[in-house]
């Protein structure tokens, strides 16, 4: 008679297959009905990713490229391998008109969200496992918007906030603006309007995603003179903080080109006045006194842009990756001051770019529920 062969408990499988990367276990689900349930069960997600953003040794993040065809860059490797060993090319889960402009509106834990304008809807997209989810927007087309997305720990979902100011009442500080709040969730599936919330000045462009509240800078008359402050949208509390000065870099700041970055878990301030390039890491968040200078040089050797110079992400070794125009993507050594163009085969005439984890985190699969037995 055969031995029988002993059976792993399911926690130890579970713990073994938490440790793999995402292309190994978008694979193994197709072992089994019972692995795929588990790879696929939001608590195994939430361990997987929280492994993930632990795990220092290996690279776990992307460079998205909404180009034609769209790409996924791996900025960690990049210096020491051949460029088509380091680029995967991505199949855009939404079909869109060939002229529409797609504006990236953030990543949060391997989802990357964006607006497609002239369809227009909403996409949410994980570009590692391919799966994604489509939204309708509301509100008016004539209405100025801004938006952002990020994570509510508190109720363990996915939020998009989209803020539309009237035109009609427009002014140029937010003065006189009306403003509307508006919040989907993931879990909910559902538009809902946050009532007698406003937003006292106007903000631009995607919100920023750091310690669960989503950042905007925003510049103030000052005297005569423009400071920069931060305003920032609490996701679970659902309402806007006290402004938080920055740390100043000049005595007028409207010199500078000022950007909020995430850079893994830090939220970043990148400036750069002419070729004078830095960046700041906030390092005890709300504090004004803890933003610290981790970077700056001279940007002589970088291919100059002329509509922007945006940084994507600096790798462990201190190289530095940046978007020059959304035309091209550069890679800066500052210790050796030498720059490396990433050729980019690209249809269009520009693209938008962002920084991605790699994750199990599904925009369809969002529930509570304890691990499957196997």
């Amino acid at each position: 008679m055969p031995k029988k062969i002993p059976k792993l408990p399911s926690e130890i499988i579970s713990e073994i297959l938490s440790r793999l990367p995402v292309k190994c276990l978008v694979r193994f689900k197709c072992v089994s009905k019972t692995w795929r349930s588990l790879i696929s069960h939001p608590e195994f997600v939430k361990n997987h990713l929280k492994r993930t953003k632990e795990d220092t040794n290996a690279n776990h993040y992307k460079i998205f490229l909404s180009t034609d065809p769209h790409l996924s860059i791996d900025p960690e490797a990049y210096f020491d391998a051949d460029d088509n060993l380091l680029t995967t090319q991505l199949k855009f889960p939404v079909s869109y008109p060939e002229y529409s402009y797609i504006e990236i509106l953030g990543s949060c834990n391997g989802l990357v969200c964006g607006l497609i304008h002239d369809n227009p809807l909403i996409y949410i997209w994980n570009p590692s496992t391919r799966e994604s989810r489509e939204l309708a927007i509301p509100g008016s087309s004539e209405d100025d918007a801004f938006y952002g997305f990020g994570y509510d720990v508190k109720l363990d979902d996915y939020k998009i906030v989209r803020v539309s100011i009237s035109t009609s009442t427009n002014s140029t500080d937010g003065s006189n603006s009306e403003t509307k709040v508006e919040v989907f969730t993931l879990k909910s599936n559902i538009w809902r309007t946050i009532e007698d919330l406003r937003c006292s000045v106007l903000l631009e462009g995607p919100g920023t995603l750091a310690n669960g509240a989503l950042h905007w800078l925003v510049r103030q008359e000052n005297g005569g003179s423009k400071k920069c402050v931060m305003v920032s949208f609490d996701l679970s509390e659902e309402k806007f903080l006290e402004m938080v000065p920055l740390r100043g870099l000049t005595e007028d700041d409207s010199s500078w080109d000022l950007e909020l970055k995430v850079l893994g878990d830090w939220l970043c301030l990148y400036s750069h006045y002419g070729l004078i390039c830095e960046a700041w890491i906030m390092k005890e968040y709300s504090s004004e006194a803890s933003w610290t200078r981790f970077l700056r040089f001279n940007g002589e050797s970088i291919p100059g842009g002329k509509y922007w110079f945006r940084l994507l992400w600096v790798t462990k070794n201190g190289n530095v990756v940046y978007d020059l125009d959304g035309r091209e993507v550069v890679f800066y050594n500052p210790d050796e001051d030498t720059a490396r163009p990433f050729i980019i085969y690209h249809e269009g005439d520009w693209f938008e770019s962002t920084a991605y984890i790699e994750s199990l985190v599904s925009p369809n699969n969002i529930s509570d529920g304890l691990l499957p037995n196997i």
